[in-house]
């Protein structure tokens, strides 16, 4: 602190400054020359408003002098023995100490002032040594006083993060298969303090002084950072102050401020807090005294005239900060699972790390039952205060997925077949011809060109001489099933998996049985190959000891795994799969034997039967189902070559012609079957052809109107020679059509003329032919010429139609053997084509 000075010019002139010799006195002092009597002549400072006094003479070694209030000052010559080097040694600082000797002095100014010096001396005398200490005058400054005390606690925050996380994170099983997992908590503490520096500072006025306290800065720094808090007071209104600062009443102690501070500082904004180990909390306090003085400006301590005295001081308070919290919050972190069943089921106390937490699933995980996604969560809690806490939550998510085994197998039965054949062979008969008789069918034949025809398996004819027969033959064959041999049962097994995954199957190959529907089985050995990646394949074969209807299944077992966290796996039981159904189905045989044969025909070739021309052929080179064929004219389909089924009357031997002999003969057909194995099968119809006309006077057979339709040289059926007696181009009366056209024009809207003229004309060719006839036959025949002379092939009508239609029933009858000498054998096809 400067106190306030004036300069003095009577004083001025006697300044002396000393410039020589080396003191040990901690300033160096302004010298003057005269006198000194005390401190209100301080040279430039005029009136002092501090106090002080002069020892009036030389101290003695060691004496001390009061300063009032229980402060003293006290003198000692620095080194003893001597008396022109002085110290002193004051409980208060000292602004100014003036040693006197000779005719002079030296002001010794210490701003800021002290408690001590030593080696203050007077100006120097004519020998060029300071003069012998004359008397001293000490003069202070009655300064406040400022001390403060400090105190650090901290209180502990710690929060916690949590990661939780599971091994393994993905699992593929097989179904009926189980996975444990090993679950682990870490925590990690973050721990942060709350600081507090806290006391007193208080300012005192000592000496009643008048001082008053008008600012205070308390400055606030840790020992391992730089950084400085501070915190201010002002006496002046309108000021934010940070200290609480109170300007106590009158006291006995002297104080005239006291405040209360406290720095609380937090280690998240100021991370270096959790090193520190103490520190010191510095305060600075300026004060004010008085109003006015008339002080000179000299340059000694001191404002300008009429200014307060003002006075700066500071007080320090080492700190350090405890070992222990006095609060600490978080220490304990609390988990719960939501998988397992208690409130608590894990903690973590601070300082106890590390803080890891392992603990395995209450179950482990199967297959199918656990299939998909199982997110398991911990949560953490702590507190943060008397009556609050804080949570942390992490959670672990484990995908299951689930794999199968499948299996399927097929079956395909083989067995050996062979067939027996059996031929028919049948001769094709008219109504007329083979209805009621031996040998042919009691039911005629339905539907077909030959309806109303009757099947035999041999006939007996009736030609004329010079007649013919259009053989009709109906040839059959039918296949039966003679034996079957040879039954097995073959296939594969295919057994597969998807990839990334390994079955253990116990045994190595799947079990197969046949289960047939009698209730029983059979096993089977399947052939297996190595087991692959993804799949394992087998084959199997197994004979039957017959046609064994039923079906075919496989089933293999896998080795269940129980697998624990680090995949280490334990056998724990077997799963088996079972494979579809495979039917054993019986279609076509591998091997037939006899599935088909060779048809042929052996035509009239029996020798000394007959004589006409007979002569093999194939009937169809591959017969491989149930055959049947009519056969009948030229089977031949060579056009150059003419191979007919026609039997001929002239075919009739010499020998079986002739009064009293047979006049008959036989014409034998055979059917052949051929097969694989030479088993051939054959079966014959014969037809015994009589010729009566030859043997006896007989007068010959009658042929219908259809007979001769069908036997004109315009065919279709053999030509028959009769036709020739009166030509098929001849013109028919006054009809202007041939006797051919008559036959084929049909009686239309049944016209009588048409009707008649068929059964006239077939009466005529039957005579022609050598048939005899009775008298009203010949009547009918000659009435009838008569009624066509002349006559228009017009429909007639009245007695002329009817006479028309009787004729034509008579001659009808005379044709068709009702009268007369009977009816030739007529075949089936002339039935067919004379309709």
């Amino acid at each position: 602190m400067k106190l306030a000075r004036r300069w003095r010019p009577a004083l001025a002139l006697a300044l002396l400054v000393v410039t020589g010799g080396a003191y040990a006195a901690s300033v160096q002092p302004q010298t003057y020359t005269g006198n000194f009597t005390g401190c209100d002549d301080l040279p430039g400072v005029g009136t002092w408003k501090g106090s002080g006094a002069s020892s009036g003479s030389a101290p003695t070694e060691g004496q001390v002098y009061n300063l009032g209030n229980g402060q003293t000052i006290t003198f000692n010559y620095t080194p003893g023995g001597q008396s022109q080097y002085i110290g002193f040694s004051a409980t208060i600082p000292m602004d100014y100490i003036v040693v006197k000797g000779g005719s002079s002095y030296n002001v010794f100014h210490y701003d800021p002032a002290v408690n001590a010096d030593i080696e203050l001396y007077s100006p120097n005398n004519g020998s060029g040594e300071p003069a012998g200490v004359s008397h001293v005058a000490y003069c202070f400054l009655p300064k406040p006083t400022a001390s403060k005390t400090a105190t650090a606690q901290w209180q502990r925050y710690t929060d916690w993060q949590l990661d939780k996380s599971v091994t393994p994170q993905n699992i593929t099983l097989f179904d009926g298969d189980s996975h444990q997992v090993e679950y682990t908590v870490s925590a990690v503490p973050t721990s942060n303090a709350s600081y507090q520096v806290s006391g007193t500072i208080t300012v005192k006025d000592p000496f009643d002084f008048g001082w008053q306290a008008t600012a205070v800065v308390d400055k606030l720094q840790f020992n391992n950072n730089a950084l400085q808090f501070p915190l201010t007071w002002t006496a002046q209104g309108g000021d934010v102050d940070t200290l609480t600062c109170v300007k106590p009443a009158a006291n006995a102690q002297h104080i005239i401020l006291s405040c209360d501070y406290s720095f609380n500082l937090s280690s998240i904004s100021y991370p270096f807090l959790l090193t520190a180990t103490g520190g010191v909390n510095a305060v600075g306090v300026t004060a004010q005294a008085g109003s006015s003085c008339g002080c000179g400006d000299d340059g000694s301590d001191g404002e300008s005239a009429g200014s307060p005295l003002t006075h700066t001081m500071t007080a320090l308070a080492q700190f350090a900060i405890p070992g222990s919290p006095s609060q600490s919050y978080g220490d304990t972190l609390s988990l719960d699972d939501s998988m397992l069943p208690n409130a608590v089921d894990h903690s973590f106390s601070l300082g106890n790390g590390p803080y890891v937490w392992k603990y395995p699933r209450p179950q482990p995980f199967t297959c199918n039952a656990d299939e998909g996604q199982h997110t398991n969560n911990v949560a953490g809690s702590w507190s943060t205060g008397a009556n609050t806490s804080g949570t942390a939550y992490d959670s672990a998510t484990v995908t299951v997925a689930c794999r199968t085994v499948s299996i399927s197998k097929t079956a395909e039965t083989s067995y050996n077949r062979d067939y027996a054949w059996a031929p028919d062979k049948k001769i094709v008969a008219t109504a007329a011809d083979g209805q009621g008789k031996p040998g042919c069918a009691a039911d005629p034949i339905v539907g077909g060109p030959y309806d109303g025809s009757y099947l035999c398996d041999d006939l007996e004819l009736m030609l004329n001489p010079g007649g013919n027969y259009q053989t009709v033959y109906y040839l059959s064959a039918v296949r039966s099933i003679e034996s079957e041999t040879g039954f097995a049962v073959d296939g594969n097994i295919q057994v597969s998996w998807p990839a990334g995954v390994t079955p253990q199957f116990d045994p190595a190959q799947p079990v197969d049985t046949l289960h047939f529907d009698d209730n029983t089985t059979q096993a089977v050995s399947p052939t297996c190959g190595a087991q692959g990646a993804t799949s394992l394949s087998c084959t199997y074969h197994a004979a039957l000891s017959g046609r064994m209807e039923g079906y075919n299944e496989a089933v293999i077992n896998r080795v269940r795994k129980c697998y624990d966290a680090q995949g280490v796996a334990t056998d724990c039981g077997t799963r088996a799969y079972t494979s579809n159904q495979a039917a054993l189905n019986y279609s076509e045989p591998n091997v037939e034997t006899d599935r088909c044969v060779l048809a042929s025909d052996l035509f009239n070739s029996t020798a000394g039967l007959n004589l006409g021309a007979g002569f093999g052929w194939t009937v169809a080179a591959q017969v491989c189902d149930d055959f049947s064929r009519y056969v009948t004219g030229d089977i031949n389909p060579d056009p150059n070559i003419v191979q007919s089924l026609d039997v001929l009357a002239a075919w009739i031997l010499p020998s079986q012609v002739g009064a009293g002999k047979s006049c008959e003969f036989m014409v034998p057909n055979v059917l052949l079957l051929s097969s694989d194995n030479g088993a051939n099968k054959s079966d014959e119809a014969v037809l015994t052809v009589n010729v009566p006309r030859l043997c006896e006077n007989a007068g010959g057979c009658t042929y219908t109107q259809g007979y001769w339709k069908t036997h004109s040289k315009y065919g279709p059926a053999p030509y028959d020679a009769t036709w020739a007696k009166i030509g098929e181009d001849t013109l028919f009366f006054s009809s202007g059509q041939t006797w051919y056209m008559v036959f084929k024009t049909p009686p239309k809207g049944g016209n009588a003329y048409y009707q008649l003229a068929h059964q006239y004309m077939a009466a005529r060719l039957n005579v022609a032919a050598g048939a005899s006839t009775t008298p009203q036959v010949a009547s009918a025949i000659a009435q009838s010429t008569a009624w066509f002379t002349g006559r228009s092939s017009a429909a007639p009508k009245g007695a002329a139609r009817d006479f028309a239609l009787d004729m034509a029933s008579l001659l009808a009858e005379y044709n068709e053997g009702g009268i007369g000498p009977g009816h030739c054998s007529v075949s089936p096809v002339t039935v067919a084509q004379g309709q």
